[in-house]
Order: C-alpha cells, then sequence, then structure tokens
C-alpha cells in the first residue's frame, strides 16, 4: 500500500507541470508521430538536450498506456520502483537483510523519490542505471563476485544512453576515489577487470552518438557536446543560481525526518577516522558515492535540485546502518551522536506536523478534510517521542523499522495526491487555453505563444501541431500583422501592450490562473491571477 500511494496513485490525474515534464512527453510522442526512434525533435526541431534511451522507454509506454500524462509518468514510476529494489538488493548483498528492507523504506519515503517518480524526466531511470551499475560493481568487489561487473557495466552504458557521459564521470570519480583512499577497497576494485569493462560501457552506449554526428555533424557538437554538457558545466549560461550550499540544503530537506540520524552518523564516523579507527569498506564507499555526486554538482555553474538525487540511494542505506546498528548498541560511546540524530525524528515530526497545521488553518486553501494529514505527522512524533523516551528509561530496544515515520510520511503523500494536487489543477490554465485554441483552429491556422516562458511546453502539447515561439516583440508584432490567419496566446498585459501600438486583435478566449506553479497558488490571500488569453485577427 505504501508503494502504491508513493508512487502509483493518481499518477495521471494531474495535467503537466511546468516546464520539463511536458517538454520530454511532447519529444517521445513526436518520435511516436514521426516513426523516428533515433533522432529526437521538439516542436519540429532536432532536440540535442539529452541522449535517446529515455524517449525511446517513454515512447514504448505512451504506445502502450496512452500519449498522455499517465503514458509519460510510467516509466519514471516504474524505475524509482526498480531503484527501491536494487537498493534493496544491493543493502543485503553488502550489509544484513534487516539493513536492506529499513533502506528501501526509507528510499521509498523519500521526498526525492516520491518528487521525481510522478514527474515525466529522466533522473529516476538515470539513477536507476548509474546507482544500480555502481552498486554491482561493488558487489562484485567486496563480494568477491566478479560475474556481478558485466552486470555493472551494462548499467553505467544504459545511464550514458539516458543522460551522457556523466555515468561515466560519476562512477570513474568515486572508484578512482575509493583506490586512492582506502587500502581495504583497493585490491577487491583494481582486480576488476575496468579497460574491458570500459571498453563494454562505450561499445553499448557510443551508437546513438555516432548516428547523430553522422546525421547532423556539427550541429549536434555544438548542441549536445558543448551546449548541454561543457558549457552547462563550465559557463554561466544562466544567472541567479544557488550558492555552493545549496545542495547541501537540498540533502537535509530531502532527508526528513531522518536528516538528524544520517549527519549524526557522519559525526560519528568522523569522530572514530579521528581516533584512529578504520572504518568498515561499505562505510567509506557510501560516504564516498554520496561526496562526489554532491561535489561535482556542486562545482557545476548551474544548478537544479534533483541533480543529486543519484546520492539519495546511498544515503537511505547510511540511514538504514545508522538505524540498526542504533538499535543493537544504543548505548555505546560509538554511536552517541548517532543516537541524538534518532531522538531527534520524534521532534522533528511534532514541528513539521504543527506548522503543516498552522499553513493549512491560516494561509492555505484547501479542504477541511485535509486538516487530517497535520494532526497524523502530530500523533507519529508525539508517540515516537514519548516512545523513546520510556524506552530510554526501560532499556527496550529501537523499533526493528522506523514505523511511525513511514506512517507521518506515507500519509503526507497521500494528503498531498488527495488535496494539493486537485488544488493545484483547478488553478491551472494552459491546459484549457491549449485544449481550445486545439479544437479552434483548422490545418491552415498558425499558432504561436508569446512570451509564455515556463508554460510554453505544456501548450505545445496540449495543442499537439506545430506551434510558433515568439519571444521579441518585433518579431510577436510581425506574426500578428502577417496576413494569415492565426490564434496566439498570451498574457492580458502584453495583448493591451500591442493594441495600444496599433496592432488589430481581438479576444477570443481568455482564463485566470497561476503563471507559476507555487505554493503561492493555494493561499487564502493570494497575489492577482495571471490573465491569459487567446488572441486573433478583428
Amino acid at each position: 500500500m505504501l508503494v502504491f500511494v508513493v508512487l502509483f496513485w493518481r499518477l495521471g490525474a494531474p495535467t503537466f507541470w511546468d516546464p520539463d515534464e511536458a517538454h520530454y512527453a511532447e519529444t517521445s510522442r513526436e518520435m511516436i508521430v514521426a516513426g523516428d526512434y533515433w533522432a529526437p525533435h521538439y516542436n519540429g526541431q532536432p532536440f540535442f538536450d539529452k541522449p535517446a534511451l529515455f524517449h525511446q522507454m517513454q515512447a514504448a509506454a505512451m504506445r502502450v498506456v496512452g500519449a498522455d500524462e499517465l503514458g509519460a509518468r510510467l516509466v519514471p514510476a516504474l524505475a524509482a520502483l526498480a531503484l527501491v529494489a536494487v537498493t534493496y538488493w544491493f543493502a543485503s548483498a553488502v550489509a544484513s537483510p534487516h539493513v536492506a528492507l529499513v533502506a528501501a523504506l526509507l528510499l521509498t519515503v523519500s521526498p526525492g523519490l516520491f518528487a521525481l517518480a510522478r514527474y515525466a524526466i529522466l533522473d529516476t531511470v538515470f539513477t536507476l542505471f548509474t546507482f544500480g551499475g555502481a552498486a554491482a560493481l561493488s558487489v562484485a568487489a567486496l563480494r568477491d563476485r566478479p560475474r556481478l561487473q558485466w552486470i555493472g557495466y551494462v548499467g553505467i552504458a544504459l545511464g550514458v544512453a539516458v543522460k551522457g557521459p556523466l555515468a561515466i564521470v560519476l562512477c570513474g570519480l568515486a572508484f578512482v576515489s575509493l583506490i586512492v583512499v582506502s587500502p581495504a577497497l583497493r585490491r577487491p576494485l583494481v582486480a576488476l577487470r575496468w579497460k574491458t569493462g570500459l571498453a563494454l560501457v562505450v561499445g553499448v552506449a557510443s551508437p546513438w552518438f555516432v548516428y547523430m554526428y553522422l546525421r547532423y555533424g556539427q550541429q549536434f557538437v555544438d548542441g549536445y557536446v558543448l551546449d548541454e554538457n561543457v558549457r552547462l558545466f563550465a559557463s554561466s549560461r544562466f544567472g541567479n543560481q544557488p550558492g555552493p550550499w545549496f545542495y547541501f540544503q537540498i540533502l537535509a530537506t530531502g532527508l526528513l525526518p531522518w536528516t538528524g540520524l544520517v549527519v549524526g552518523r557522519l559525526i560519528d564516523d568522523v569522530r572514530a577516522a579521528l581516533r584512529g579507527e578504520r572504518l568498515d569498506a561499505l562505510e567509506i564507499l557510501l560516504w564516498t558515492w554520496t561526496a562526489v555526486v554532491v561535489g561535482f554538482f556542486t562545482l557545476s555553474t548551474f544548478k537544479l535540485d534533483h541533480y543529486v538525487f543519484p546520492a539519495a540511494p546511498a544515503l537511505c542505506v547510511l540511514a538504514a546502518r545508522a538505524w540498526v546498528d542504533m538499535g543493537r548498541d544504543e548505548y555505546s560511546a560509538r554511536h552517541v551522536a548517532t543516537r541524538a540524530g534518532g531522538y531527534l525524528v520524534g521532534p522533528l515530526l511534532v514541528a513539521l506536523g504543527v506548522g503543516a497545521g498552522y499553513f493549512l488553518v491560516l494561509r492555505l486553501d484547501l479542504p477541511r478534510e485535509a486538516i487530517a494529514v497535520p494532526i497524523v505527522i502530530t500523533a507519529c512524533g508525539v508517540a515516537l517521542t514519548t516512545y523513546a523516551n520510556v524506552r530510554g528509561r526501560m532499556r527496550l530496544a529501537p523499533p526493528v523499522v522506523p514505523w511511525f515515520g513511514l506512517v507521518a510520511l506515507g500519509v503526507t503523500y497521500g494528503g498531498i495526491v488527495l488535496f494539493v494536487m486537485p488544488a493545484l489543477e483547478q488553478r491551472k490554465v494552459v491546459p484549457d487555453v491549449a485544449r481550445f485554441v486545439a479544437s479552434h483552429a483548422d490545418g491552415g491556422v498558425r499558432v504561436a505563444s508569446f512570451r509564455l516562458n515556463r508554460w510554453t511546453p505544456a501548450l505545445r502539447f496540449y495543442v499537439d501541431r506545430p506551434m510558433e515561439f515568439l519571444e521579441g516583440a518585433r518579431e510577436a508584432e510581425a506574426f500578428l500583422r502577417a496576413p494569415q490567419p492565426f490564434y496566439c496566446v498570451m498574457r492580458r498585459a502584453a495583448f493591451d501592450e500591442f493594441v495600444a501600438h496599433g496592432v488589430p486583435l481581438r479576444i477570443v478566449y481568455q482564463r485566470q490562473g497561476m503563471w507559476a506553479t507555487s505554493g503561492r497558488a493555494l493561499w487564502r490571500r493570494r497575489e492577482s491571477p495571471a490573465q491569459f488569453v487567446v488572441v486573433t485577427r478583428p
């Protein structure tokens, strides 16, 4: 039930969020329409952003389920489920079935998995292949199971086919770092057949890159190799980027309510290392993988919160080890910081529940029934805090599985699906506007948008025909004054400005709604909604 609620319940109900979901879905749908499954296109133009494998998988799901929201989101949701299974397998192989169970459950209810499994982009698929490949190589080395390394190399190759050479970079940096810093891991890792494995990765992943270069030449080199990789990482193409602590804040939030447990584990490990104690190989491996993922993306000039999701499985295994070790030897001085972090889980749930209740009662415009969610979260936090204090006095062992936290997060996600998403859906405008255009514009009518920014991909998907995306005022005025019939979607302020400049226009459809997806859209006293209009010639 928990897995179903987090990953699949009402998966296809919301229309696409802005902007990436619709962009990926439209690219995959154009694959189906064109019958060209090797060269991704968006709005009829070559799309060099990412390799083709994710779009091929998404297109296959859309052919089976339908070219709609459910079809577009099915692959990320199934990949998230497979990632949970891979995390369980990995932790069971290198730690214990108990650690594996806790790690899989913690990953299942992690905010990152919940969000990305329901968002039609490639991050869960990339993490499945890349972390899965690294996990197979790690088990091959740590447990002397050399045949598993070939599965690991194939996994990394599939990661390359989803998101590019980044998969090789992350895994390469992680394993080179492990060979340098860990004598215990050096010999088994060096014993793997890395040269043959790298050749296998290149052989499996390279056909798409070779095909695209032969088909598009320098255009592909400029669009994919330089723009989407080198310049995106090294040059300041986008302003207002977050600072160097951004990903630490993301991970601290994404690990709630177990953030203190993981931080405590890190403190205990650092204290042990400073005392000269040798950390076990698995602990070093997990921290190194996390450090490489976070460090690499911190150095990038372009940052998005979901980029560090590949660190989530390793952090969940670390949290699970901390929970299990605390239960086995709770009062050991070795786990003093871990124990303190564990005691914070209950109070954190209470704080989250009270905070959510405050916003729900005083700030958010949600159904009254939604108050059950913060009540359950607070009750779980109070129960866990009470049990921890009683257990401490009676010397009882911690629960085998952190059920209070799991229940609280499960109810939270159920509330988001049941109350928050439908409320946001009512305030979305672009899908309705797009359907109006699609139903009124015949084949000879041009369709365009003017400065819709993040909503342009959703408009393109729901209009379901080629469009012109107008950004400059002169370009737009030339389009609006041309003799051919048209429909153009814009904000009301832009319409007023064009009319003031003498451009003959009339409004044929208008809607009010949110300009960008934000929690502010649910506030009782929210800002004036944006006015979207469809205009044509008088």
